[in-house]
């Protein structure tokens, strides 16, 4: 049975994301770093979602609906400041998807941005400008999933402005992957 409670919280956790991520935009600050205030809501919804879980189960199709699985997955994906929770949740999502019970074309993306951030290529191509494993098999595997050929993008929206200085942003990104447990020094 759906339980409605997953929408209507994780709407309230993914709109006050969306409310940082647009003061950032505002102040043309959003694509300079990975600011301090994004990364506190990223973790604080992480963590409420992960209470979320404990109490009602993991998000899928048969007890949050379409609508819910997308919100939940939204804030796993962006549970950069928490590597364990976003391995386990992509652990989870793939039980659920062998039972029919998670949307396939969601996993690819989690499972590429998990790659890039532990320093590994991607298999799906779905991180803009990273290293792609086994290109010679890259649609076979997006096909798989659900996903069109990689040469039928795009697949990246053009959304956003690059950061002012590139190479700080970077140099500020990767301490940061240490600092979280993505990688090690």
């Amino acid at each position: 049975m759906i339980d409605p409670l997953w929408v209507e919280k994780l709407t309230f956790l993914t709109d006050k994301e969306h409310q940082v991520r647009e003061v950032l935009r505002e102040t043309g600050t959003l694509n300079d770093s990975y600011s301090p205030s994004l990364e506190k809501v990223h973790l604080e919804n992480a963590q409420k979602l992960s209470r979320m879980i404990e109490e009602m189960g993991f998000a899928v199709l048969s007890n949050a609906g379409e609508k819910g699985v997308h919100l939940s997955w939204y804030i796993i994906y962006q549970s950069l400041p928490w590597p364990d929770f976003m391995r386990e949740s992509l652990i989870q999502m793939r039980l659920a998807a062998a039972q029919d019970d998670y949307p396939l074309e969601l996993l690819p993306y989690l499972d590429d941005r998990i790659s890039y951030l532990e320093g590994r290529g991607q298999l799906y191509g779905t991180q803009q400008g990273h290293i792609i494993e086994d290109r010679k098999r890259l649609d076979l595997r997006r096909k798989s999933l659900g996903l069109l050929p990689f040469s039928e993008g795009p697949l990246y929206p053009e959304t956003s402005l690059p950061p002012k200085d590139p190479v700080k942003k970077q140099r500020e990104f990767e301490a940061f992957l240490i600092r979280v447990g993505w990688r090690i020094p």
